[in-house]
């Protein structure tokens, strides 16, 4: 006996499917659906109305890109003199536009791979992340991930890897003046993390200080079981030379460095001697923090032409390092040093006092210093400005010809005359 038949709906669903009439509609592709017929009119209309929108859209983009003035001077090769055992140059920057802040300090690199994958790979979130424990890793075996760069005089380096080895320690002096009449004055330059990192890695706890001073093993300080080398590039208190000119030129003042000695540890080596190790010459890091200068190798006393400055963020917390240790995926980029909240007329010429301390013509790379004003869009970019009139021209371009084939030689809906004629000659050809 054959099978009932089933009263079937217009859509093609039966009256069982009523329950799940949407989905059986979707799976036999009988859903209702707009097919729009493609006539030369709307086709046309689409053409130019998109070409008219992304080219209005270019030239918004590339004025808003022409408005921000932005100074970039390449001083890989300057020539530069020695002083307290670096590499001290100097170049000046003439203002041709009125600048207004925030205006904004960078660095850029050339030729710096910094999305290497072994380069990536070699640091430690969880030793980054250490501030406030008493017993922190110190151990090589403890931090393999940082491989290649782990320890340094038989300690383990804090922080340790080859992004934190790597960064960026050239340092910026400004000054400005009106006109050449004018004297010399020196610029501040906020370079707090606050100010230059991005917020995700202030708040997400990504950077904390280890305290130097706080006790671990064998009942020593921190900084001298590990080498604490981020405390020589980022300090609690820097000397600052105010007073620039030609009978005073800028030596940069750093640092200094005491030795202790480290007593031997019977449990780890019978054998092995005391040793001296040489740490900070710093000290009250999270209270009142002092430190002791040294400038052409004798202690040097902060004061006259130099002042010191308490650094808010210092060590890992250092703006500088934290926006360095977050990766550039091309090798050309910028990151932010600093921001200027003081106006700059046009005719205003800066002079920038600089400390070469990064190389890059080894690997064949350049470093240049950036100073830009930002629009809504950000720094000065033409390319997405220039992307969109390519796209918009392109799009008016195709309008218009076919506005002019279809005026020439139009063609009404449904129309297969030029079908027609064509057969005969494929018959021909037969």
């Amino acid at each position: 006996m054959s099978a009932p038949i089933r009263p079937y709906n217009i859509d093609g669903s039966t009256a069982q499917d009523e329950p799940d009439a949407l989905w059986h509609r979707f799976a036999r592709q009988r859903l209702k659906a707009w097919q729009p017929i493609l006539a030369p009119r709307r086709v046309i209309s689409c053409y130019i109305a998109s070409g008219v929108v992304f080219f209005s859209f270019g030239i918004v983009l590339l004025l808003g890109s022409q408005s921000v003035e932005e100074y970039v001077v390449d001083y890989t090769e300057i020539a530069t003199n020695r002083r307290n055992d670096r590499d001290v140059g100097s170049f000046d920057i003439d203002v041709e536009r009125d600048m207004e802040p925030p205006i904004w300090v960078y660095y850029q690199l050339d030729g710096f791979h910094q999305n290497h994958r072994k380069y990536v790979k070699s640091r430690s979130s969880t030793q980054l992340q250490e501030g406030g424990t008493s017993t922190p890793k110190v151990l090589e075996q403890e931090i393999p991930e940082c491989y290649p760069w782990v320890t340094s005089s038989e300690r383990v380096n804090y922080p340790c890897g080859l992004v934190a080895k790597s960064v960026f320690n050239d340092t910026y002096v400004l000054r400005m003046r009106s006109s050449k009449a004018d004297p010399w004055r020196h610029m501040s330059i906020d370079s707090r993390a606050s100010t230059i990192a991005w917020p995700s890695d202030l708040k997400s706890g990504k950077f904390s200080n280890l305290d130097p001073e706080g006790r671990g093993t064998q009942d020593l300080p921190n900084q001298v079981l590990l080498n604490m080398w981020i405390l020589q590039s980022f300090p609690p208190v820097v000397c600052e030379q105010v007073e620039i000119s030609e009978q005073k030129p800028f030596v940069p003042v750093y640092v200094g460095f005491k030795n202790v000695t480290v007593p031997a540890d019977p449990a780890q080596d019978k054998d092995k001697p005391e040793r001296q190790v040489s740490i900070t010459d710093c000290s009250d890091y999270f209270g009142n923090p002092r430190c002791n200068f040294v400038r052409d190798g004798r202690p040097f006393q902060c004061s006259g032409d130099y002042r010191k400055v308490r650094m808010v963020d210092w060590g890992i917390e250092s703006g500088h390092f934290i926006v360095w240790m977050r990766i550039a995926g091309l090798p050309q980029f910028m990151k932010l040093w600093g921001r200027i909240d003081t106006p700059l007329k046009a005719g205003t010429t800066i002079n920038v006092q600089f400390v070469s301390n990064f190389p890059v013509l080894p690997h064949h790379g350049r470093k240049a210093f950036v100073l830009s004003t930002a629009s809504v869009l950000g720094g000065r970019n033409d390319f997405l400005g220039l992307g969109y009139l390519a796209v918009g021209g392109c799009s008016l371009l195709f309008g218009l010809v076919f506005l002019w084939r279809h005026i020439v030689k139009p063609r009404s809906l449904g129309d297969v005359s030029l079908l027609c004629e064509a057969r005969p000659k494929e018959h021909a050809a037969m």
